[in-house]
């Protein structure tokens, strides 16, 4: 399983704490991690440096969305929001992924404006003496193993006018018809 963290660069000497422990919790639970970027950003703060990269922005920004879409589940410590955790955490709710989002504040933290299936985003209070409870809990619940995975694809108009006409006809939703298919091929290659 592969695994995103979100959160504050420009806060990282306060929370280096916390997001090892995330980092911590993710490795041991078996996860890979997109984009490990914490221990060079605290180095960085640490120094007082200011990198020049040879990267432009759109660069660091693709970066971060293919880290994002790379992932199975993201996590997002939203203690001090910003523009950035925001857009990323956007970026992680457009593409439906498993999303833990963190603060330390209790308080009424979600995402607003965007439909979402229930349990797909769950947002949490936490403190040094429950966080790697909650994100191992948060792991435990979207092991890929136990859920349905989700496959788009384009059709063309005559199979999907023949997908709808299958539909109304059987009852079946169209993704119950198309796996239903797969299933039969690969009952036949494993014959």
């Amino acid at each position: 399983m592969i695994a995103h963290f979100i959160g504050s660069r420009s806060h990282i000497l306060e929370e280096i704490d916390y997001y090892r422990i995330i980092v911590a919790a993710l490795k041991q639970a078996g996860y890979e991690i997109t984009y490990d970027w914490i221990e060079e950003a605290y180095k960085l703060a640490s120094e007082k440096t200011i990198k020049r990269a040879s990267e432009t922005w759109r660069e660091v920004d693709r970066q971060y969305e293919d880290a994002v879409q790379k992932a199975d589940v993201v996590i997002v410590d939203a203690t001090h929001r910003g523009f950035f955790v925001g857009y990323r955490t956007a970026l992680a709710v457009a593409q439906k992924k498993p999303l833990l989002l963190l603060t330390r504040e209790a308080s009424d933290l979600a995402v607003s404006g965007i439909n979402t299936p229930a349990g797909f985003v769950r947002s949490t209070a936490y403190d040094s003496n429950n966080l790697e409870a909650i994100v191992k809990e948060f792991l435990e619940e979207n092991v890929i193993d136990t859920k349905d995975l989700r496959f788009n694809f384009f059709l063309d108009r005559p199979t999907y006018n023949y997908l709808r006409w299958m539909s109304s006809k059987t009852g079946k939703t169209k993704a119950e018809i198309v796996r239903s298919l797969l299933q039969k091929e690969m009952n036949k290659d494993n014959d």
